[in-house]
This record gives structure tokens, sequence and C-alpha cells, in this order.
């Protein structure tokens, strides 16, 4: 028995998805398996739907491509070029803390 629900498993490779994302077990399947077999009907809910998406078809893409204002654009990336320039002599002009500190030996006194 657990033979076929294993075959049938890899007929439905969708059922992988719920199980991993927790909302079913193994177990409920296979209860539904055994309850029902392997009529279409039950496991219909749990067929992967393919969602079409109009707004990604290449036609708008392009339009929305030539709606765009190429001036403003120009301006953002002399913004974000001003701004790290900024960044950039912050950055440089930090100088870094002496290093001269040298830790005292551990079996030393105060006055050795």
């Amino acid at each position: 028995m657990k033979e076929e629900f294993k075959a049938f498993v890899k007929t439905k490779p969708e059922l992988i998805d719920y199980v991993s994302k927790g909302s079913m077990t193994w177990q409920k399947f296979y209860e539904i398996w055994n309850l029902y077999g392997e009529d279409d009907k039950v496991w219909s809910k749990y067929k992967k739907e393919e969602k079409m998406v109009d707004s990604l078809n290449l036609s708008s893409i392009i339009d929305n491509v030539k709606k765009i204002d190429m001036d403003q654009v120009q301006k953002g990336i002399n913004g974000l070029s001003k701004v790290v320039g900024l960044l950039t002599g912050l950055i440089g002009n930090k100088k870094m803390p002496d290093e001269s500190y040298e830790p005292r030996q551990v079996f030393k006194k105060f006055e050795d």
C-alpha cells in the first residue's frame, strides 16, 4: 500500500510543496489517498494553478519603458553620484586611531 502511495505522489509533485510549507502532512495526504484513492476531484484543490499575469507581457513592458522620463532618471543618478562622492570623502578623511598601545605583562606589579 505504501509503494502505491509513493507511486501516486510521484505523479503529483505539487504535493511536496504543501508538505514543505507545513500546510499539510504526508499522513494527511495518505489518509485522503486511502479514503478517496486517485480520484481527480479530491486532488484538484492541490493542483498548482498557473496564473496568467497580464502586466508581464512584452508589449506592456515596452509601453512602460517608453513612459520613463530619462531626464528624471539622469537627475536621480546625478544625485546618487553626489551622495556617493560625499560619503567617500567622509570615509577617506577619517583617520585610524594610533596603534601605540602596548599591553602590560600580567606577571609585573605596579612599580616593576
